[in-house]
């Protein structure tokens, strides 16, 4: 799994959702970056990635041996935090509506794996994402918004996890085939 592959895993799911309940209404999904607040924003619906820390209850994630005779693997555990954020072009209440059906999508698929995952990236058989909703409080998204050029938008925080980087493969310890018994004397 990867931070790439995990953005772009949940932008899909999104897109097919809407599409297969109702459709897009005229909104566009997309994964945001600082440099994409800018201008007039209108018809989106933004995964904006603002955070990325380590999973402490998954720091290091063990993966599959490639062959039973093949060095053990390991990737580093993430936690993603998003903003998911919804402009439209006529009123709020059109933003509310397409908020709702979003939430109401990463509600219903808390779960991302196998054919959920995007196709374009080399995932593990056993690869899973978890969707929750996050909790970033007033004062800390108002700061994060205060560093962004548009206004505030409404935005719901989520978190993803346990991505992870890459597989490394972790050195064996040594077998040893020889023992040498030392003796201690007694001490009277």
């Amino acid at each position: 799994m990867f931070i790439a592959g995990a953005s772009a895993s949940l932008k899909r799911l999104l897109e097919d959702r809407l599409v297969a309940d109702g459709g897009l209404d005229g909104y566009t999904v997309s994964l945001f970056s600082t440099r994409n607040f800018t201008g007039t924003i209108t018809n989106r619906v933004a995964l904006f990635l603002y955070r990325v820390e380590v999973d402490e209850t998954r720091r290091n994630v063990d993966l599959a041996r490639v062959a039973p005779n093949a060095p053990r693997r390991a990737a580093l555990g993430l936690e993603l935090h998003y903003l998911l954020t919804v402009w439209g072009s006529k009123d709020a209440e059109g933003e509310q509506l397409m908020l709702a059906r979003c939430m109401d999508i990463l509600d219903r698929h808390a779960l991302l794996s196998g054919a959920l995952l995007a196709p374009n990236y080399p995932w593990e058989r056993d690869d899973a994402l978890r969707i929750s909703l996050s909790h970033l409080s007033t004062e800390d998204m108002l700061r994060l918004w205060d560093s962004l050029e548009p206004p505030y938008q409404l935005s719901v925080p989520y978190v993803l996890r346990t991505a992870r980087l890459a597989a490394r493969e972790l050195s064996e310890p040594s077998i040893t085939d020889t023992r040498t018994l030392l003796g201690v004397p007694a001490v009277p």
